[in-house]
C-alpha cells in the first residue's frame, strides 16, 4: 500500500502542475492573455493566432509548441517555442504573455522554466529569444535578463524605424 501511495503521489502532483502543454479549449483564452498584455499590435496577435493553428494542427510537423499556466480552468499566461530552423540543438522563445493582474507572480518563470526542462529533455542546449528594443518591451528584456539570458544581438531599426531587434540567449544544456 506504501509503495502504491509512493507511484501515485509524483503522479497527482504532475496532473495539478500549474505548467502544461496547451489544449484546444484554451484557445480563447491564449487570445485574450496576448491582447491583455498591451504590447502586441494586431499583426503579431494574428501570429499568435496562426502558430495556434499550426500546433493545434501538428506542433511536432509545424515545429511550434505552446504551454499554458493554469490557475484550474483559467490560463494565466502561455509560452510558445520550438526548435530553431537548421539547427541541432537550438530552441526559439517565440511568446511569453502573463495576464495583467497576474504579474510579478512568477507565471512568466515557471513558464519559462518549463521549456528550459523541455528544450534538455529534447537534447537541446541553448534558447534564444527575439524582441524588439523599443520601451514598450523594456519589462520584458530585464525579465529574460532576470532569467539568466544574455544580450546577444543588437540590430537598430531592425522592424521599423525606431524598432530596433534585441536578441538573447542561453545555454540550458
Amino acid at each position: 500500500m506504501i509503495a502504491q501511495l509512493q507511484q501515485a503521489t509524483p503522479l497527482r502532483a504532475l496532473e495539478l502542475a500549474p505548467v502544461q502543454p496547451a489544449t484546444i479549449g484554451e484557445r480563447e483564452q491564449i487570445r485574450e492573455v496576448a491582447r491583455r498584455a498591451g504590447v502586441f499590435n494586431a499583426i503579431e496577435l494574428d501570429t499568435v493566432d496562426e502558430l495556434l493553428d499550426a500546433y493545434y494542427a501538428d506542433a511536432d510537423r509545424s515545429g511550434y509548441y505552446f504551454l499554458s499556466y493554469r490557475d484550474g480552468d483559467r490560463v494565466l499566461g502561455f509560452a510558445a517555442w520550438g526548435p530553431r530552423s537548421l539547427s541541432e540543438r537550438g530552441y526559439d522563445l517565440y511568446w511569453i504573455a502573463t495576464r495583467p493582474e497576474a504579474q510579478r507572480r512568477g507565471v512568466a518563470r515557471a513558464l519559462l522554466e518549463a521549456i528550459e526542462t523541455r528544450v534538455r529533455e529534447r537534447g537541446g542546449g541553448w534558447i534564444v529569444i527575439e524582441t524588439s528594443d523599443t520601451p514598450t518591451y523594456a519589462a520584458a528584456r530585464g525579465f529574460y535578463e532576470r532569467c539568466g539570458y544574455a544580450r546577444a544581438l543588437f540590430l537598430p531599426d531592425f522592424y521599423r524605424a525606431g524598432d530596433g531587434l534585441m536578441a538573447f540567449a542561453k545555454q540550458v544544456g
